[in-house]
């Protein structure tokens, strides 16, 4: 057999060479930054940019929420120099007996919660809900992994506040991000007197393998940490890698609903040893329809303590 000659297998280290940076390229810069924007950046960015060139300010309405007869008071808040939500406010038509806050899914809008809205409403609670940054009809263009969302959350609080806006028990239920969004809100913001958690990630760790799961992601040595860093340098938050010993037990009443596949998740294991002691925390999983999920969330807040007198606010 004919060896191989220098020449050749120079050429031949030299295209291995190229192709072996061409997978490092492609892994390690192109794949994840494409990721980091599918996974974490709006998923309407076409039609976001599209209105932003012809609109000064992005419309909002409530066009579905008018038609399901809940009369909105839609109004804004600046958030942060670069992000304003786009935000309503639903009145019951008699008096009230709470303040419920609700934060939609992740990659939907406020939209997707009309139907707890007027279940909450028929049950006389204030209801107040938005699109969360980086979605429906309000600016950004990443959503954030809670911690964001969580400020979001805070401010809107103390703007309704100053505008004796609230009746309480305060309650705010989330989704997704949202979820997390109340459990780190509820730990910081002392008018917060409940909240619902449905499907929290509760760890950024857990978040990207939840990621890598719904988009089907190519596994590839360090990836989490490579997405992590591509998602900030994509959306320009500093946000903070939550771990497992970042989890703190809940301060407030608490409803946490998680998958049944995901009851044994350590995540989920962590967060009820750590909370066991204060015994505020309710784990239950989440069912399969929205009927019966409205049923347990119903539940849980009819039970709060209410203000001894029910106000009347003024719209």
């Amino acid at each position: 057999m004919a060896k191989i000659s220098r020449q050749t297998k120079e050429i031949i280290n030299i295209i291995l060479f190229f192709l072996v940076i061409g997978l490092l390229v492609t892994f390690y810069w192109i794949y994840p930054l494409n990721l980091a924007k599918t996974g974490m950046g709006r998923n309407d960015l076409d039609n976001y940019n599209e209105m932003l060139d012809t609109l000064s300010e992005l419309p909002n309405e409530a066009l579905l929420w008018q038609e399901a007869g809940l009369n909105p008071d839609t109004f804004r808040v600046e958030a942060d120099g670069l992000t304003t939500l786009a935000c309503l406010r639903c009145l019951p038509e008699d008096s009230f007996i709470g303040t419920v806050f609700l934060l939609h899914n992740d990659n939907q809008n406020r939209d997707s919660i009309l139907w707890l809205a007027s279940a909450l409403l028929q049950r006389g609670y204030v209801v107040l809900a938005w699109d969360q940054r980086a979605s429906g009809r309000s600016t950004g263009l990443n959503r954030g992994a809670g911690q964001y969302e969580s400020a979001d959350l805070n401010e809107l609080i103390a703007n309704l506040d100053l505008r004796y806006r609230l009746v309480h028990p305060l309650v705010a239920v989330g989704f997704g991000t949202g979820a997390d969004a109340v459990i780190l809100s509820s730990q910081s913001e002392s008018r917060l007197d409940a909240i619902v958690a449905i499907e929290p990630y509760l760890t950024s760790t857990r978040l990207l393998n939840k990621l890598k799961e719904q988009h089907d992601m190519l596994w590839f040595p360090f990836f989490r940490s490579v997405f992590w860093w591509w998602y900030e340098m994509r959306s320009s938050y500093a946000v903070e890698y939550r771990e497992i010993s970042d989890i703190d037990p809940v301060v407030v009443p608490a409803l946490l609903l998680v998958s049944p596949e995901d009851l044994d998740d350590v995540e989920v294991r962590q967060i009820e040893t750590v909370s066991s002691s204060s015994g505020k925390l309710r784990l239950q999983t989440t069912p399969a329809d929205n009927s019966s999920l409205e049923t347990i969330i119903l539940d849980f807040v009819k039970n709060l303590p209410v203000d001894s007198v029910s106000l009347k606010l003024e719209n």
